[in-house]
């Protein structure tokens, strides 16, 4: 089972609450979707080999950022050094991301993570993780009532009787 969370950076990790997760189940994995304008090198190299990171936007400034990125803003960011840290994933903040944005993916040989309801604008053979097919899928601050504190009881659960765990990575087909 595939346990992915929003926003994560250097001032939102919430590392008490994943360590209890890990000592709760010590096969607990999980991928963060990282902010990594938000965050040094350091905090980056420092991230534990059982959390995965993958890139959701820049700054993620507002819910929208990548809705009108343009080919070339798409490839600089993709360029940048820091995502030496990260896995060739993307998630657009608030699932909004233009057509360049996947043109730019697919021709690098990037998965998205995305939503059903875009099956028909995505392009066809862009590899793609949907935490719809039985994931689970939160934030790392209590925001859009899927927060880690907010629903901790659940999570806690869920991570005991889980039958296993796997990365997004893995989970893009």
């Amino acid at each position: 089972m595939v346990f992915d969370f929003d926003d994560f950076h250097e001032n939102n990790h919430k590392y008490a609450r994943l360590w209890e997760l890990k000592e709760l189940r010590p096969d607990f994995r999980c991928t963060m979707f990282a902010v990594p304008g938000l965050g040094s090198d350091g905090f980056w190299e420092s991230v534990p080999d059982w959390i995965e990171l993958a890139v959701h936007g820049w700054v993620h400034p507002d819910p929208y950022e990548c809705l009108h990125w343009d080919r070339d803003r798409m490839e600089r960011l993709l360029d940048e050094p820091v995502l030496r840290y990260f896995v060739r994933g993307f998630k657009a903040p608030g699932w909004q991301i233009s057509d360049a944005c996947y043109d730019v993916l697919l021709e690098r040989d990037w998965w998205v993570a995305d939503q059903h309801l875009e099956d028909g604008r995505r392009p066809r053979g862009l590899r793609t993780y949907f935490y719809e097919d039985g994931g689970w899928h939160g934030h790392v601050q209590d925001v859009c009532g899927n927060g880690i504190e907010e629903t901790w009881v659940p999570l806690r659960e869920a991570v005991l009787n889980a039958p296993g765990f796997r990365f997004a990575s893995e989970a893009a087909g």
